[in-house]
Order: structure tokens, then sequence, then C-alpha cells
């Protein structure tokens, strides 16, 4: 089931979070990881986020535990953007990555956007996102941390000034 990461679940997410990280996301070196655990995406950097209501967490919880999560900005001008989608190894190609896409959309789809908006670094997921309707937009060379970088945006319905105007 996905849900909504509330104050309370920050801490059960930041574990799962880490455990993906740590063992998903091979393009990164073990000690890029660790910064991106303990500073930028720090417990107190995503509380300040989330109280701030800056970001969403979505969170796929089933009987046997956390599963996978998306953590998405807030729509500005009609476009949301995602900077982490991440699933347990163990569990990959089981359509949690896809239940938390179609969340993410149908959540930005209520709020009046009109664009998701995603980059991976990694070459697994350059060849996943399209499957999700997703376009590659281009391509930022020697971009964060040394690494190529992919865009991809999934137009999701007409863009509307007055959406974006509030």
């Amino acid at each position: 089931m996905v849900k909504i990461v509330e104050e309370k679940e920050l801490e059960k997410f930041h574990q799962l979070f880490s455990q993906v990280l740590r063992e998903g996301f091979p393009e990164y070196p073990s000690r890029l990881i660790e910064f991106f655990i303990n500073n930028d995406f720090s417990f107190e950097n995503l509380k300040k986020q989330l109280e701030k209501k800056e970001i969403t967490i979505l969170m796929d919880e089933e009987v046997n535990g956390l599963l996978g999560f998306l953590l998405y900005e807030k729509p500005y001008g009609g476009v949301s953007y995602c900077a982490w989608v991440g699933v347990l190894k163990g569990v990959r190609g089981k359509g949690i990555g896809r239940k938390l896409m179609e969340e993410w959309e149908k959540q930005i789809l209520a709020l009046g956007g009109h664009k998701l908006m995603l980059l991976t670094q990694s070459q697994i997921n350059r060849n996943i996102f399209p499957r999700y309707g997703f376009k590659e937009e281009g391509c930022e060379e020697k971009s964060w941390f040394g690494l190529d970088a992919w865009i991809f945006g999934k137009i999701i319905n007409e863009p509307k000034l007055e959406n974006y105007m509030i």
C-alpha cells in the first residue's frame, strides 16, 4: 500500500532510504552514498523539508514491511521533480516502482500540475523510466559528482497558468 510518510514515520523511512541507497546505486561510490544519507538527505534535513512542505515522501508498505519509496518536490510552475525513487533489491520487478510513480502522478494531477521530471545517473534506470511513460529529454555530461545525468519528463496534463499563480 502506497502512503505519504508522516513525520512520525520518518525514521522508518530513513532506514529504508539508507538500505536502498547502499544496495541499489552501484554508480555511486560508497563514500558518496554515506554523504547523501548523513548530509543532504539526513533525518534532520528531511524533517525540516517535510515541516516546510517542500517535499512529499511516498512509501510502499506491505505486511512484510517497507518495500520502496519516492521522494518528490512540490510542483513549481506546474512541474514536480522526483529527487529519489528506490525499491529494495529483493522485491524489484514486482510493480512497486510503478505503483509509486502512479501515485506521484495522481497527486500532482490533483494539485493542477502538468509535468513530472526526474533524472538518473544509472544506465539501468535509463532503460526503465520509458516503461513508465517518461521521455528522455537530454543529457548533462559530467554533471553532479562527475557523472552523466539523463533528464526524463512526462507530460500528464495541459499547462494552465492559473494553476501556478496561486
